[in-house]
């Protein structure tokens, strides 16, 4: 019997945990803990093997992360996602850099200096890019007025939301919100 931690890049959401655990059961490994990014498995004998594990994974759009700077990445993107889906972002006054370095236990220099150099985009983009799919989301519902979407998602105002939004889509909020088919990405296209 081997216990192993399987690091798992593009988990996004809870569906992406459902479809990982019955992927691994599948093959035979009993899943002793899931959470976004991370599966801690049980495996016994040498079946079934890391490649078939990792071909199992790529058949839904998942893959297994080997080295330590790639962990650091699929992290900072899960720990990203998390805060912007926790609705935390309208009340939390706490800095990108702090969040960061105090949910990863690492430099923010070193976090930064990882992100950058294996996605060639800094950590900041990144982040906007996420809450721009968020507000498109959130424009898409037609629940809440731009206003509202700007503060959950911790802008200040609205116009600071307005120009990202424009600037990233090519289009103004109220263009966006008029499409019969608006082009929305999947997180972990971001």
């Amino acid at each position: 019997m081997e216990k192993m931690t399987l690091h798992i890049k593009n988990m996004v959401c809870d569906r992406c945990e459902m479809v990982i655990e019955t992927a691994l059961e599948a093959l035979g490994l009993e899943v002793d803990h899931i959470q976004l990014g991370k599966a801690e498995v049980t495996r016994t004998g040498d079946k079934p093997s890391m490649h078939e594990i990792e071909k199992e994974l790529e058949r839904f759009n998942f893959g297994l992360i080997k080295d330590e700077e790639s962990v650091l990445v699929e992290k900072v993107k899960t720990s990203l996602i998390q805060w912007i889906d926790s609705g935390d972002l309208e009340t939390d006054e706490t800095s990108l850099s702090d969040y960061l370095a105090r949910n990863l236990a690492k430099s923010y220099a070193t976090i930064s200096r990882v992100f950058s150099r294996k996605e060639e985009l800094t950590i900041e983009k990144y982040f906007i890019r996420l809450k721009i799919e968020k507000a498109k989301e959130l424009v898409g519902y037609g629940t809440l007025s731009f206003s509202e979407i700007a503060y959950q998602l911790g802008y200040k105002n609205l116009q600071h939301l307005s120009r990202q939004f424009k600037e990233l889509t090519g289009m103004s909020m109220s263009a966006y919100q008029k499409l019969q088919n608006p082009g929305r990405k999947s997180l972990d296209k971001v």
